[in-house]
C-alpha cells in the first residue's frame, strides 16, 4: 500500500477508536430497541475523545519541539550541502569553466568544431564541468524524517484537542433556545456518557497547547517548498539514526539529532504497518458504527420503533413512524459492497443511499453505487478529518455526526410531504404564508425554490427570525461555525452569510 506517514498515522488512530464496534454486533447480534437503547449508554460507544489523552506529556514534548524550532528554521534556510561535480558537453555560449581537459577535449573531437581557419579552430560545443548542490546527504534526510515526524505528530493532536474543545462548547446546553430539537438534549446526554472527561479543569492548558501546536505547525508549513526538503521527498521510508560529524559538531544538526533521539525513545513518529486485513476490518466497523448511529439519529428525531421484534444487525431492515411518515432503514448488497437506505414515504417517497468507505476512493465507489442502485440522493459517508467536497464527515470522535445524518432524514421528510400540514420538524401544524410553509412554534420555514439554470425545482429550509452569527475565517472552529449556523436545519447547502445553495447547479440565486 503506497500510504504516507500521516495517512498510516491516521488509520491507526481509526482502527484503534472502531475496533471494539464489531466484537459488540458479535455479541448482542439480535436486540429489541429497548436493549439496544440501554447498551447505547451503557456499553457501546458511539462517542468519543481519546480517554488515554495526556495534557502534561502533550505539553512537555511541545517545548521539547519547541527548543528545536529555531535550529529547524536556520537548516531550511542554509542546510548543508555537497556539491556534485560531473563533466558535461555545453554549448560554447553556455560554458563557464575552461581547464586544460577542455582543451585536450576538443582537440581530439573534430566532430564539435564548427569552423575552421589559418591557425584557429571554432567550437560549437566544449568538454566542461558543471557543480549541483547535493541535498541528498544522509543528514538533510534525517532532517526531513523529523519534520515529517513533527508534522503528522502535531495535527494529530490538533485534531484532538480541536475535537475536546469544540464538544465542551456544544455540549453547554441552555433550555431555553428554541432552535434545537427537542430530543437534542437527550441525545447529548446519551453520547455525554461516553465522554466521561472534566474537561473545565484541563480547558486552560489545552488553549495553550493548541496555541503551541499551531505554531509549530504554521512555522514549519510555509518552508516546505524550500530545496532541502522539497528535493528529498524520495527518500527511504525508513532511517537509521547513527551520529555524523555533522550531527554531531554542527550546532543546528545536533539539535535535530537529539530531536530524532528523543521521538525515538517516545515513539513519536512510529507507525505500525497496516494490512489489508486491518483495512478490511476497519470498514466493516465503521459500517457498523454507521448503521447503529443512524438507528441513534433517527430514534431521538421523533422517529419510534414500534416492532415487537428485535433488530438483526446482520440483515437490518427497521421500519419507524411518526405521524403520517413512514421511514425504513435497512442493510443492502450494491456491487459487493454494503450501504444502507433510508427511504421516508408519506404522499410520496424519497430514498437516500448511505454509503459508509474509509477508503480514498469514494469517488469511484459513489459512482458506482449511482450507476446500480437508483436513489434520489447518495450520502459517501467518510471518517477522516479531511474530506472532499461531495463526502459527509461522520465519526465516533465529532459530536455533531448524528445531527448530520438526522439532516438527511429532515430533507427526505420535506421531498416525502406534498400535503404539508404538519411540521417535519417539531409535530406541529404548519401553517400557509405568502406562499411559504411557516411553523408557529419551532419557527421552520419550508419553501419551494427554483433553478434558473436547469429550469428544475427544489425544496429549502430557513428558520424564522434567525439572526446571521459573525464567523471569523481565520477561526480554525469557521467551518464548523458555518455548518452549523442554521442548527442543521437547513436541508440545502448554505454559504456563510446564510444563502441557499442550488443543489442542482450549485449556485446562489437571488
Amino acid at each position: 500500500m503506497d500510504l504516507t506517514l500521516e495517512e498510516q498515522s491516521e488509520l491507526n488512530k481509526l482502527i484503534e477508536n472502531y475496533k471494539k464496534i464489531e466484537p459488540f454486533i458479535l455479541k448482542h447480534p439480535r436486540l429489541f430497541y429497548v436493549e439496544l437503547d440501554y447498551l447505547i449508554v451503557h456499553e457501546l460507544t458511539l462517542f468519543t475523545v481519546d480517554p488515554d489523552f495526556s495534557f502534561e506529556a502533550l505539553d512537555a514534548e511541545l517545548n521539547v519541539i519547541l527548543g528545536a524550532l529555531p535550529a529547524i528554521k536556520r537548516i531550511f534556510a542554509q542546510p548543508c550541502i555537497h556539491l556534485k561535480e560531473q563533466n558535461v558537453i555545453l554549448p560554447t555560449e553556455s560554458v563557464r569553466i575552461i581547464n586544460r581537459d577542455t582543451v585536450q577535449h576538443i582537440a581530439s573531437h573534430s566532430e564539435l568544431w564548427s569552423n575552421v581557419k589559418k591557425n584557429e579552430i571554432k567550437p560549437a560545443k566544449l568538454l566542461t564541468k558543471t557543480y549541483d548542490d547535493n541535498y541528498g546527504i544522509y543528514e538533510n534526510l534525517v532532517f526531513c524524517k523529523t519534520v515529517d515526524d513533527i508534522l503528522t505528530f502535531a495535527r494529530n493532536n490538533l485534531r484532538i484537542l480541536k475535537e475536546l474543545i469544540y464538544t465542551n462548547r456544544s455540549i453547554e446546553i441552555n433550555l431555553l433556545e428554541r432552535v434545537n430539537h427537542l430530543n437534542y438534549f437527550l441525545a447529548l446526554g446519551k453520547l455525554h456518557t461516553g465522554y466521561s472527561r472534566n474537561f473545565d479543569s484541563f480547558y486552560g492548558v489545552s488553549m495553550q497547547c493548541l496555541n503551541k501546536l499551531q505554531y509549530i505547525v504554521s512555522s514549519i508549513v510555509p518552508r516546505l517548498k524550500r530545496p532541502v526538503y522539497k528535493n528529498n521527498k524520495n527518500r527511504p521510508a525508513k532511517i537509521k539514526l547513527h551520529k555524523t560529524n555533522i550531527l554531531s559538531m554542527h550546532r543546528e544538526y545536533r539539535r535535530i539529532y537529539k530531536l530524532a533521539k528523543y521521538f525515538a525513545a517516545h515513539e513519536i513518529g512510529t507507525v505500525a504497518e497496516i494490512k489489508k486485513a486491518d483495512l478490511d476490518k476497519l470498514q466493516s466497523n465503521y459500517f457498523y458504527f454507521c448503521e447503529l448511529l443512524s438507528i441513534f439519529a433517527v430514534t431521538h428525531f421523533n422517529f419510534t420503533y414500534r416492532k415487537a421484534f428485535p433488530v438483526n444487525f446482520s440483515r437490518l431492515n427497521m421500519s419507524f413512524d411518526f405521524k403520517g411518515w413512514q421511514l425504513t432503514l435497512k442493510k443492502c448488497k450494491c456491487a459487493n459492497f454494503d450501504v444502507l437506505s433510508l427511504c421516508v414515504e408519506k404522499e410520496s417517497a424519497y430514498t437516500a443511499v448511505i454509503i459508509p468507505c474509509t477508503a480514498k476512493c469514494g469517488g469511484e465507489l459513489l459512482e458506482t453505487v449511482k450507476k446500480n442502485m437508483p436513489a434520489d440522493e447518495y450520502d459517501l459517508f467518510t471518517p477522516f478529518e479531511e474530506y472532499g467536497k461531495n463526502e459527509i464527515p461522520v465519526s465516533m470522535t465529532s459530536i455533531e455526526s448524528f445531527r448530520r445524518i438526522q439532516q438527511i432524514v429532515l430533507r427526505a421528510m420535506v421531498y416525502a410531504d406534498t400535503a404539508r400540514t404538519d411540521c417535519p420538524f417539531c409535530n406541529n401544524k404548519l401553517t400557509v404564508e405568502n406562499g411559504v410553509y411557516v411553523c408557529r412554534s419551532c419557527r421552520t420555514e419550508i419553501h419551494t425554490g427554483r433553478c434558473p439554470t436547469t429550469k428544475k425545482t427544489f425544496m429549502y429550509t430557513k428558520i424564522s427570525g434567525l439572526n446571521k452569527r459573525l464567523i471569523d475565517d481565520d477561526d480554525w472552529l469557521s467551518e464548523r461555525k458555518k455548518e452549523a449556523q442554521m442548527y442543521f436545519r437547513n436541508i440545502t447547502e448554505i454559504t456563510g452569510d446564510m444563502e441557499i445553495v442550488c443543489p442542482h447547479c450549485n449556485k446562489v440565486h437571488a
